[in-house]
């Protein structure tokens, strides 16, 4: 990634909102607008770090931080299985949830979940 020396910063930022219990943080921008393939690449490594957004300084990058940062209707029907399957384990008394490959699905992956559906 582009700017890893900033990752433990990056890193750093995204923890402190999440102990904090406030949204994830917007990324920072990208200047150099021309090259969108670039802005890509950096705003995917920018959301799997934990990101919520990006900042913009062109209407050019506009498209591509929205695709990334959209979640694809497969994303949304996955988080709205995962959360119906929690809540009939937890209506049962079971307190155990497994995810459609019968994987233990632990409340983090719940609540990341819900937060996707909410936004």
């Amino acid at each position: 990634m582009a700017g890893a020396g900033l990752l433990w910063a990056r890193s750093q930022v995204v923890l402190a909102s999440a102990a904090a219990r406030v949204r994830p943080p917007i990324a920072p921008v990208s200047t150099d607008f021309r090259d969108l393939e670039a802005l890509r690449t950096s705003t995917l490594a920018l959301r799997r770090l934990g990101f919520r957004g990006r900042a913009c300084i062109h209407p050019a990058q506009l498209p591509v931080v929205n695709e990334v940062f959209t979640p694809s209707p497969q994303e949304i029907a996955r988080a709205r299985d995962l959360v119906a399957r929690h809540d009939a384990a937890m209506a049962e008394g079971s307190g155990v949830c497994l995810d459609e490959r019968g994987r233990l699905v632990d409340e983090a992956v719940v609540r990341s979940a819900r937060r996707l559906l909410a936004d």
